[in-house]
């Protein structure tokens, strides 16, 4: 669910749109994803490989999991499979890469982490060439795949948006001007360091609005009622796809405060609508939001430096919207599936040797 399912339909549309077949094989609750294939259930590899007790799950599991995805895969006899996932499910694609014999391309939504996060290296490694080809989604995750991964083909495939989709609607209604955080509430968002920025602005007329769920939910809430933010920090829970995007046109700045990320998809939507985008500069981002340029690049966990960048945002909304206007001309530019999708099926038919994927 979230950005990587919105990229996972996007392609799939447009693969379909070419004159193709698409079989989706996906893992956990099928109810949530009406009109796919086939389900499996696959039991992650441990984030630490000291978890003994994940460990030898994942050992009970891991060979019924992986018997039932070669099977679904075999199923749909397909020319090539797109794979959309963490390290942590590894194992599985590259087990499917070497039962099958079909090539992969790896859609490659991560890339390096932050000192001190659990990076089991071998499991990338291993997802990374298990694929004939990686699709990266920024030049800072292709450098990663080839640096650690030792990739042995790498294009940078950045994410897309629709521009009919982002057409001017009406805004979310809300009483006050808002912050705008969407995302998992995981402590990878950053959103503690959003809250923490709040606290810091003082009596600013701004609310933050968080819309999205998580494990973090709990924690996040408990922050913002010990810094007097109860009232000013809404959480909206996971919205639909309408909420979502009168959420963007109606914030005063959307924040992306991640800890580690590859390209946010929330940030290159922001930009379509002609948000002003405040985000952590980290891994791919500042490809995209260019300190000063088009959006505001913060160092990430320091919420002194986000408080200061939503304070020139509410200050100054004239430079806001300056910068606004040239990040929408960038990703208007480089960012609509009409240009990103036929990169990626590009690829595909270059592992596959099918020249007519390409020519679609």
């Amino acid at each position: 669910m979230g950005g990587v399912r919105s990229i996972i339909d996007r392609l799939a549309r447009a693969t379909e749109e070419a004159g193709h077949e698409v079989t989706a094989v996906v893992d956990g609750d099928s109810t949530r994803a009406p009109g796919l294939a086939r389900e499996v259930g696959l039991y992650p590899f441990p984030a630490r490989a000291r978890e003994i007790r994940r460990l030898r799950r994942f050992a009970q599991k891991f060979p019924i999991g992986a018997m039932r995805l070669v099977s679904a895969v075999r199923a749909s006899a397909p020319d090539v499979v797109s794979v959309h996932c963490t390290r942590r499910f590894a194992p599985y694609a590259a087990l499917l890469r070497r039962a099958t014999g079909v090539p992969q391309v790896l859609s490659l939504q991560e890339g390096a982490l932050p000192p001190g996060t659990p990076e089991n290296v071998g499991l990338f490694r291993l997802l990374v060439r298990a694929a004939d080809a990686v699709a990266a989604c920024s030049i800072e995750s292709a450098e990663y795949a080839r640096r650690v991964g030792h990739a042995r083909r790498v294009a940078v495939v950045p994410n897309g948006y629709d521009p009919a989709e982002l057409r001017p609607a009406p805004p979310f209604a809300h009483p006050r001007p808002y912050v705008l955080g969407l995302g998992r509430l995981e402590w990878q968002k950053g959103f503690d360091v959003l809250i923490e920025a709040l606290a810091l602005l003082g009596d600013a007329a701004v609310d933050v609005l968080l819309a999205g769920g998580g494990s973090e939910r709990a924690t996040l809430e408990r922050l913002a009622r010990s810094r007097g933010l109860a009232g000013r920090v809404q959480f909206l829970g996971p919205t639909d796809r309408a909420t979502t995007l009168a959420l963007l046109r109606g914030a005063a700045v959307v924040a992306c405060p991640s800890r580690f990320e590859g390209l946010p998809l929330v940030c290159v939507e922001a930009l379509a609508v002609g948000r002003p985008v405040i985000a952590s500069a980290v891994n791919g981002i500042p490809e995209l939001i260019r300190d000063g340029e088009t959006g505001f690049a913060v160092p990430p966990e320091d919420p002194g430096a986000l408080a200061a960048a939503i304070r020139r945002v509410l200050r100054d909304p004239e430079e806001a919207a300056r910068l606004a206007a040239r990040g929408r001309a960038t990703v208007e530019r480089d960012h609509p599936w009409s240009v990103v999708a036929p990169a990626y099926l590009a690829l595909c038919a270059e592992v596959a040797g099918t020249p007519a994927v390409a020519a679609a």
